[in-house]
């Protein structure tokens, strides 16, 4: 694809996310067939340059824009998906404020590749205004219906729990559904500023929660990532429960209710070891897939299952919704542990996690790395090594100029001698 990656078209604004091309995004997206866009954002800075650079292409060739303001993007999902609505979502996930990034839906799904190419072709062969111009309507209240579908089924609960914001798309609605789970709750990173998305908080920088749940004095907390697709969370002594540890509990307490369709979940390949081991010892079986969301997705929807995810935080519960939603896990997980009156130690504290660490490498030419024949021969030469009691992946990253080298092993000793040595490879090569 010319524009689009794994994960809609990503760049720096003004630099690969020019004006002009979002604009001409905006006119492409009348080739989905579908008359009605709605339009929402996070919350860095160059959400109003962008969603009004779509918006004005999308206007000029005859289309209705609706814009939501800023919601997470499973609620922009079931906006797209319950109105039967192409669906524009502008946002970097994870990523610092200086990127952002536009995720294009038709109907609340993913676009095929027939359809990419499709608006990728009108981008680049722009077609003749009709002369009609579209309708554009803002309703900011638009995500209460989402907040209402995510709040169906909760539990009330007496728990004292943090949640962060990371200053990023979930900054209202997180607090609009756990301001109905409990009283005792503190909601941090809730003040963006257009710069502070994802800055020291959120789910990919993890010792603020920490510091908060320990200074709360609180029972557990959940943080989201900037779009809110993403939870992790941390239990009262400050230990990091990641996104496997979540789909564990998840999988486990489904099981117990008859409720784990086929036994089996979906895990991303850099899932753990030692976790995996666990789940099959109660009798769960694990597909793993390729890191990404649209193979986890595929993997739960062939096969008719329940959950999976990665442990990224990256979660679907099929059950409920068909997309990663960090507040709707959120809100699973302390039900699940409200009724049965447990806490993440008593799920976990018998399972052994393997050892692991991922390095990421900064490259000119992934391709180079990924076709270097003695790497790969290296790695089968390591898992022999270890009898094949190990995970070695080295894989590109899909939206960034890097090379990820993941090694896990039943020690750290083993984990730091063979990850030194391939990412000595790697930046040989």
């Amino acid at each position: 694809m010319k524009y689009f990656g794994t994960d809609g078209i990503r760049g720096v604004p003004n630099e690969k996310l020019t004006v002009d091309l979002v604009t001409k995004l905006g006119a492409a997206l009348k080739e989905l067939g579908n008359k009605k866009v709605v339009l929402a954002t996070d919350t860095r800075l160059s959400k109003d340059m962008l969603a009004s650079a779509i918006s004005c292409g999308a206007l000029a060739n005859g289309l209705d824009v609706l814009y939501i303001g800023v919601v997470p993007t499973p609620a922009l999902i079931y906006y797209s998906y319950t109105h039967k609505m192409t669906g524009v979502m502008i946002t970097a996930s994870h990523n610092p404020y200086t990127d952002n990034g536009i995720k294009v839906l038709k109907c609340g799904k993913k676009l095929s590749e027939e359809d990419e190419l499709k608006v990728e072709n009108a981008i680049d062969n722009p077609k003749k205004h009709t002369g009609e111009i579209g309708k554009y309507t803002v309703d900011l209240n638009a995500k209460e219906e989402y907040v209402e579908f995510v709040k169906k089924d909760l539990v009330k609960t007496n728990l004292r729990i943090v949640l962060d914001c990371a200053n990023g798309a979930t900054f209202e609605t997180a607090g609009m559904v756990f301001n109905d789970i409990t009283t005792n709750l503190v909601i941090t990173c809730n003040t963006p500023d257009g710069y502070n998305i994802n800055n020291g908080c959120g789910s990919t920088h993890l010792e603020l929660l920490k510091k908060n749940v320990i200074d709360n004095k609180a029972d557990l907390g959940f943080a989201f990532d900037g779009d809110g697709d993403r939870v992790l969370a941390i239990d009262k002594n400050g230990n990091t429960i990641d996104g496997d540890m979540l789909i564990y509990i998840l999988a486990r307490y489904l099981k117990s209710k008859n409720k784990l369709n086929n036994g089996k979940i979906a895990l991303s390949m850099m899932s753990n070891l030692g976790l995996i081991k666990s789940l099959n010892n109660f009798g769960i079986d694990v597909i793993e897939t390729n890191v990404g969301d649209k193979y986890i997705v595929k993997a739960l929807f062939d096969n008719n299952l329940s959950v999976g995810g990665e442990n990224s935080g990256h979660i679907i519960l099929p059950y409920i919704f068909h997309t990663g939603d960090g507040v709707l896990v959120a809100k699973e997980i302390v039900k699940i542990l409200t009724e049965t009156n447990t806490t993440f130690s008593d799920w976990l504290d018998d399972v052994k996690m393997y050892a692991d660490k991922m390095v990421n490498i900064k490259v000119k030419d992934k391709s180079k790395v990924l076709g270097n024949k003695a790497l790969f021969d290296r790695i089968d030469s390591i898992k022999k090594e270890l009898n094949g009691d190990c995970k070695i992946i080295v894989r590109a990253s899909g939206t960034e100029d890097l090379i990820r080298v993941s090694v896990m092993a039943k020690d750290n000793d083993l984990v730091s001698k063979y990850s030194d040595e391939l990412v000595g490879i790697v930046n040989n090569i």
